[in-house]
């Protein structure tokens, strides 16, 4: 999971006018069943941005950083529609005024977004209607949306991603998070385990080559480090998959020289 930054990005206006007399037509209706028929008819809407909220994060899954290996990827509603399922499973309300608000729908993974599907917990402050601002909520999930959110996990060699802490309020949003969007899915960790290997690799053919030039400097073996390095640069880049897994690599190393790579 890496920062999806939405700023300078906005939907078509026409989408946008479309949107806007939807939810309208949501906050007019009174009973339940009306509203989730107004939803149901109107899934086109959400999809149709797709390919503009793809456009933000380089074609990648906002919460794996993956492009196939999640399988197909869908736009997810952060706060659900219909349902909003706490901890223990119950249901303490969708978020119905929120279907068609583009800033709440999210890029992700089919193997995430089935698991998800209504889960959506909330510690305090529980928002069930539009005049309850959903900022003041004390939320389970890691949004990738919120810079903060993305410190709190972190990545090891065997492709897993875990909690950065053991304990305490971030220990639980993270555990939430990683286990109800499935982000250690067998493939996704092959696909992390891999990138990793590489990574460490580069990371370990660059020291070499730093330590011999260090004693024996050469034009050749700079040019051999200028290439390694420009290799292991493009892998931290946010449009490429997996790039926080190999800054976490990077950092793992304890090389000053690479912490500076995944600053």
């Amino acid at each position: 999971m890496i920062h999806i930054d939405r700023t300078g990005f906005e939907p078509d206006v026409a989408w946008v006018r479309k949107a806007d007399a939807l939810t309208q037509q949501l906050i007019n209706v009174t009973d339940i069943p009306t509203r989730n028929k107004i939803i149901e008819d109107n899934q086109n809407v959400w999809t149709e941005l797709k390919d503009f909220l793809l456009s933000i994060s380089s074609n990648k899954c906002w919460y794996s950083e993956a492009k196939d290996v999640y399988n197909h990827l869908h736009v997810d509603h952060f706060r659900p529609k219909k349902a909003a399922l706490g901890i223990d499973k119950k249901d303490y309300g969708g978020y119905w005024w929120l279907a068609f608000v583009w800033t709440n729908y999210r890029v992700c993974g089919g193997a995430g977004n089935v698991r998800k599907r209504d889960k959506f917990a909330v510690r305090s402050n529980k928002s069930n209607d539009p005049n309850t601002p959903i900022e003041d909520e004390l939320i389970y999930f890691l949004d990738p949306c919120e810079e903060e959110d993305i410190l709190k996990i972190t990545f090891n060699q065997n492709g897993e991603v875990t909690p950065i802490t053991t304990s305490g309020w971030d220990y639980e949003r993270a555990s939430y998070t990683i286990e109800s969007l499935n982000l250690n899915f067998k493939l996704l960790k092959e696909a992390r385990k891999n990138i990793w290997v590489k990574s460490s690799t580069l990371i370990s053919e660059i020291q070499n080559l730093m330590e011999q030039n260090n004693v024996a400097p050469s034009v050749l073996k700079r040019g051999q480090i200028k290439e390694k390095l420009k290799q292991l640069k493009e892998l931290v880049q946010p449009s490429s998959e997996f790039s926080a897994a190999v800054k976490a690599c990077l950092l793992s190393t304890g090389l000053p020289w690479a912490s500076k790579i995944a600053a």
